[in-house]
């Protein structure tokens, strides 16, 4: 399952995350972006596959989704083929996240589901429920912003994904190749056929 912060989860939150049976959680965040965040280690295991936007500078400015996602993809290709792989080798479930759940988790997600067989427009539907989750909170993020510069970054940020993970995707298949970029840049091919089956095989 993706998610967003799970750190910043209530008490209840990680309650419900140990019920769940939760047996790995994988974090694509650097670890600049809670450096000051003061939290309670998540009571199940923690690997951190960090994707940094701020190192790309599509993925930063984000003037495009589309480049945005591709230039993370091409940027990071090792740490989106580790997330795969211990995704793939954990007990299931397991859940990833990032800050918001939608743009790198969104990435590995859509690969794995990808990888799985689904369809390019259940892809996009998949992806497109953290944009109704994220909605009620784009206000209060824009009002936040320091200066009209960001707020218009946030602005671009936060405009619905649309078909686009599906067509980058597309697009990486057609280049590359998501198996063959995934396994060139170090995942477990056995992991990936595991985490695919079980994508196809559970509700």
């Amino acid at each position: 399952m993706r998610a967003d912060r799970l750190p910043g989860l209530s008490k209840a939150g990680r309650e419900a995350l140990v019920d769940y049976g939760v047996s790995l959680v994988v974090d694509m965040r650097p670890e600049r972006e809670d450096a000051e965040d003061v939290y309670e280690p998540l009571p199940v295991p923690v690997e951190r596959t960090p994707v940094d936007p701020a190192a790309v500078p599509a993925a930063w400015t984000f003037d495009s989704m589309h480049e945005a996602y591709l230039g993370m993809i091409r940027h990071f290709p090792d740490e989106f083929a580790r997330a795969l792989t211990l995704l793939g080798q954990a007990e299931p479930p397991v859940a990833v996240h990032c800050a918001g759940g939608r743009d790198r988790t969104g990435i590995a997600c859509g690969m794995a589901l990808w990888l799985a067989g689904a369809e390019p427009d259940a892809i996009a539907a998949d992806h497109a429920l953290s944009d109704e989750s994220w909605a009620p909170h784009h206000a209060e993020w824009l009002a936040e912003a320091p200066d009209e510069e960001e707020r218009e970054r946030r602005r671009r940020i936060t405009r619905p994904a649309g078909l686009t993970l599906a067509e980058v995707l597309e697009q990486v298949e057609q280049e590359t190749g998501i198996r063959r970029l995934l396994v060139d840049a170090g995942a477990d091919p056995a992991a990936l056929d595991r985490l695919a089956q079980r994508l196809r095989t559970n509700p």
